[in-house]
């Protein structure tokens, strides 16, 4: 359809013509003349003795030209557009990608498909554009026919947390240009309007919502623990069913009572060592994202420290404290070494290592001098001002050496990155004479030197993820290695470090080859978009309507001339009313 009305509301003026019809109905009293002469009243017409009443509709020019004024003035009011013989609609819908929105797919489905019933008739070309706010997701559909972008929503999974919509919003406004339409279905309205001039579709209802919020995992005795939380968001008491599934067989069904904004606490052990996997379960609800919560059993990759204990047997008591570290006696067995440095002994240069300077003599008098800490992940945030350190020799610096923490002038712990590969932490004091073992920030720096070399060691472990967090897993390189695959789908060597768990929910594994790097579980556990008490409806269709019309009709050419038109007609219905009143009185 090349022709519509852009305020039907005119359409009212119509009511005009049975107004002026019904005017042209009522005859007009009679005058009272005097007259000399009672047989010229017999020649006059009767008309009305009554006054003004509907007797018969008499037709005259005044009466058409009226008429037709009305139609002018409706013509007039409804503002006719024609559609432009080049016209092009350009339509981006960006659908929000945030978690919240699994509770509202059906409606945003369509809002979608209302807005796509916004599009002008055949004879307008269209381009439209489907986006997810994801702005690392590709283009959901692009081309000309509306059935298939309705086919493509199927493809739309809202699985992120709390993101900005600008990045998505500037690409669709990219894809349509300045006279586009650029519409964000989302499920909460926005404190301000959206940017790069997106109208804001909102399907959101006030929801309530039960889900997990969180998981930690602890060992004890040897035996792992898991501690969920569950929060209700709604503003009513809940009641919920919860059981665990392990290894296909599901615990009794429990009962869980939740008030209004309640976090409540829920642990217990894992399964026996055979079973490796769990999922902890809530009854469904709107919002099914947080309803599953899969774990696995801990499993940390484990080091073999190797203690040369030379001139000191401090070094098994120290590091023994240490979990998921294995004392070993064969130096070829072990991950890294520790050593107390004795004029004689000689750094490995290929082996990870601890290094602690031989003992100084106790009469030596402190060091002085202010300490200070380098930039440097292994001591960041850790206090060092009550370490108390006796003069000696120190260790020559080398080139690879990074100094972390200085008295003075004086280095006081190095790390050195040999050429080989290995990272040896090198504290300039010792054990005995120094208080070093009484800070924390000692223990803290030795557990995060540790965890460092346990991330590089290549070997299997398990752990839990929140979904979409970042995973780093060592694993073999050089042109001869293979590629990683998590779960089915691979990843080359060049992306590992991009490595993140994956967007929905479940337990999901990283190979390398044939070998098993990782099991894993990630869940669920973004509170923020768990909350559906906030969610409102709003829309501005009437808007995009609006700018529809505006950017692809044109208004009517001859408006001017019809204006000139309708003051001709209303000049002309009172010139012929005033004649035919001079011609009354003159025959009277």
């Amino acid at each position: 359809m090349n022709f519509m009305l852009a305020n039907t509301w005119g359409l009212w003026a119509l009511l005009g013509l049975p107004v002026v019809v019904a005017i042209h109905f009522l005859q007009r009293r009679n005058r009272r003349v005097p007259a000399t002469t009672l047989f010229l009243l017999e020649q006059m017409k009767r008309e009305s003795r009554t006054g003004n009443r509907f007797e018969r509709l008499r037709t005259s020019i005044p009466f058409w030209l009226q008429l037709l004024m009305v139609l002018l003035i409706t013509w007039l009011l409804v503002q006719p557009r024609w559609l432009k013989n080049d016209a092009v609609q350009r339509i981006a819908i960006v659908m929000d990608a945030s978690a919240s929105m699994q509770a509202f797919r059906e409606p945003a489905l369509k809002a979608a498909d209302d807005v796509l019933g916004l599009l002008e008739g055949p004879l307008a070309r269209a381009e439209l554009t489907l986006l997810s706010s994801d702005a690392e997701a590709p283009s959901l559909y692009h081309g000309t026919q509306p059935g298939d972008l309705r086919q493509a929503l199927a493809a739309w999974e809202p699985l992120l947390g709390v993101h900005d919509f600008s990045p998505a919003l500037r690409v669709a406004r990219g894809l349509v240009g300045p006279k586009g339409v650029v519409v964000l279905v989302t499920d909460h309205p926005l404190a301000a309007s959206p940017p790069f001039g997106a109208h804001l579709v909102s399907v959101g209802q006030e929801t309530d919502n039960v889900g997990w919020a969180g998981v930690t995992v602890e060992e004890k005795d040897g035996q792992w623990i898991w501690h969920a939380l569950v929060k209700n968001y709604g503003s009513s008491m809940q009641e919920r069913q919860w059981h665990a599934l392990a290894d296909g067989a599901a615990s009794q069904p429990k009962s869980l009572k939740i008030a209004p904004g309640e976090i409540q606490t829920l642990s217990g052990p894992f399964p026996p060592d055979e079973v490796k996997k769990l999922v902890l379960r809530l009854q469904n609800d709107a919002l099914p994202i947080d309803d599953d919560l899969p774990l696995v059993r801990p499993q940390p990759k484990t080091l073999a420290l190797c203690p040369l204990e030379v001139g000191s047997n401090d070094l098994s008591e120290i590091f023994g404290r240490y979990a998921h570290l294995r004392l070993v006696k064969v130096p070829g067995e072990s991950d890294l070494v520790a050593a107390i440095m004795t004029p004689s002994f000689a750094l490995p240069e290929q082996r990870h290592g601890c290094f602690f300077q031989a003992k100084a003599d106790p009469a030596a008098p402190y060091l002085k001098g202010s300490i200070v800490a380098e930039p440097h992940p292994l001591v960041e945030g850790l206090n060092w001002q009550g370490l108390l350190v006796r003069e000696s020799k120190t260790m020559p610096r080398q080139s690879q050496d990074r100094v972390l923490l200085w008295q003075g002038e004086r280095p006081l712990i190095m790390l050195r990155q040999m050429p080989s590969g290995g990272r040896q932490l090198i504290c300039q004091f010792d054990l005995q004479t120094s208080n070093a073992r009484k800070l924390p920030a000692f223990a803290v720096l030795l557990h995060r030197f540790l965890e460092t070399l346990r991330g590089d060691k290549i070997a299997p472990e398990a752990a839990n993820f929140d979904v979409r967090q970042k995973i780093l897993v060592a694993h073999q390189t050089g042109s001869e290695a293979a590629p990683l695959v998590l779960s089915e789908r691979e990843i080359p060597l060049q992306q590992a470090r991009l490595l993140r768990a994956p967007a929905k929910p479940g337990h999901f594994t990283v190979r390398q080859g044939e070998v098993t790097l990782l099991t894993a579980a990630a869940h669920f556990a973004d509170t923020r978009e768990a909350d559906l008490s906030q969610a409102k409806p709003f829309n501005e269709l009437d808007q995009i309507k609006a700018s529809q019309i505006e950017t692809l009709h044109e208004a009517d050419p001859n408006q001017r001339l019809w204006l000139l038109l309708l003051l001709s007609l209303l000049l002309g219905s009172w010139w012929f009313t005033n004649s035919k009143r001079e011609l009354r009185e003159v025959t009277a």
